[in-house]
């Protein structure tokens, strides 16, 4: 079942997603961008080649001027859409899903993802498409200049007392991201290093990593770092092996910011710990929420003009000045450089940030049971419900529980975040069983 929404398209490669349905998503949004210059890149997935190629004679035929980056990430293409003042940019990438998917992401001038009123536009489009003369547009080789802007950005050989595991899961970041930290100055080992070998799950946020952890136990490392296949995604292992959830990612920036009274107002998801309301509002900032979604997180940014965004449950730091997008590599080697200037273990800084257990869960659900256990669920529940995306449960003692349809995946997902690990595990068997009792009783009517 192919998947539409501000993430972008995404399906099982030749069954909800052929190389016909590439060229009608690059042609459509050709014709969205009003045949002007469009980047594109792709992933290290074996049906990229098919994928790019397709999409990029749909965009010729709309008359576009097609700059192709070759294998890169997806925070790349949307910085060589921002910093080159570009019409649009398409990624081609299914990021944490599995190798046998594929998909699309869009970015719009600017360097951001499209909006829901966009996306919308961009469906009226391909579904009223009429035939016409096609235009011929022109296709050019290019390099994407995001491996020397992060440099720049952080600074170079500001890293250079680190010792660094990548985890690269035989993504994207293969091409460019080893160098990126040695010009940072740390000494880099890496696992999982050959584009297109996918030797462990593809989604960081939920594989074990266990390569990466005995690596740095191995190398005696000061942080393992793993990446999603299209790098936007991001997890660290701290100096004692340790994984950290994907929250820890913004709480640590946050601290450093804090620490150096940097910290202003940040945008999050509805699935971001409460840790970062602590730090921010102990500064005399505030959190602002949205939906999930690096869009939506975005869309909030701009209206806030907030500088500092996250989707907390994915690792996705959002910088604005450098980047419209979740960036995972740029957010690695901000908090490399963090680590240095504050002359911490990595370890040591995480025990020093406010403490929360947080669970997360998936169970296997299409997208119309989703919506009806939302529903059923918003009826039933007496407590403080919070409907900005999905059902947030939130509890007497600030405990929370999140139950949300997948923008990506055909699962509905479940946080649950609460001061003891007993109470939060407790909130996540609850409401698994109430889903699943929902479920049964759907399928039976």
């Amino acid at each position: 079942m192919r998947i539409t929404t501000v993430s972008g398209i995404r399906g099982l490669v030749n069954t909800d997603l052929g190389a016909n349905d590439y060229a009608e998503i690059g042609r459509s949004f050709g014709e969205y961008i009003d045949g002007g210059v469009c980047a594109i890149g792709k992933d290290t997935r074996a049906s990229g080649f098919m994928a790019s190629n397709a999409a990029i004679s749909g965009l010729l035929s709309s008359g576009c001027t097609v700059l192709d980056l070759g294998v890169t990430s997806t925070p790349s293409v949307f910085r060589e859409v921002l910093r080159e003042n570009l019409n649009g940019g398409l990624v081609i990438t299914a990021s944490h899903n599995p190798p046998d998917w594929n998909g699309v992401k869009f970015v719009v001038n600017g360097g951001r993802g499209l909006f829901e009123e966009e996306l919308n536009q961009l469906q009226k489009i391909f579904s009223s498409r009429t035939k016409q003369s096609f235009k011929t547009g022109s296709v050019f080789p290019a390099e994407s200049q995001y491996p020397t802007d992060v440099v720049s950005y952080v600074g170079a050989g500001s890293c250079s007392k680190l010792k660094v595991v990548l985890d690269l899961g035989g993504g994207a970041g293969c091409m460019f991201v080893p160098n990126i930290f040695r010009d940072l100055g740390c000494k880099v080992f890496t696992v999982n290093g050959s584009p297109g070998v996918f030797s462990r799950g593809m989604d960081p946020t939920s594989d074990k990593l266990t390569d990466l952890s005995e690596a740095v136990n191995d190398s005696s490392a000061d942080i393992g770092v793993a990446y999603d296949c299209d790098a936007d995604r991001v997890v660290f292992i701290d100096n004692e092996g340790t994984k950290l959830r994907s929250d820890y990612v913004l709480l640590i920036y946050l601290k450093y910011l804090s620490d150096s009274g940097l910290l202003r107002n940040i945008a999050v998801n509805v699935d971001t710990s409460l840790a970062a309301e602590d730090i921010v509002e102990k500064s005399g900032f505030k959190v602002i929420r949205s939906k999930v979604g690096e869009a939506n997180v975005v869309q909030r940014m701009i209206e806030e003009k907030i500088s500092i965004g996250c989707e907390g449950s994915s690792g996705g730091l959002i910088i604005s000045d450098f980047n419209f997008c979740r960036d995972g590599v740029l957010a690695s080697a901000l908090i490399a450089s963090a680590i240095v200037k504050q002359n911490e273990s990595l370890a040591s800084i995480i025990k020093s940030l406010p403490q929360y257990y947080c669970f997360r869960e998936k169970m296997n659900c299409m997208r119309e049971e989703a919506y009806h256990v939302l529903k059923t669920l918003s009826e039933e529940e007496d407590g403080n419900i919070d409907s900005i995306d999905g059902v947030r449960i939130i509890m007497n003692d600030r405990s929370w529980v999140l139950i949300r349809p997948s923008n990506t995946e055909n699962i509905i997902r479940i946080s649950v975040e609460a001061k003891t690990e007993k109470t939060a595990s407790t909130l996540m068997n609850r409401y698994k069983d109430k889903i699943s009792k929902i479920l049964k009783e759907g399928v039976k009517s």
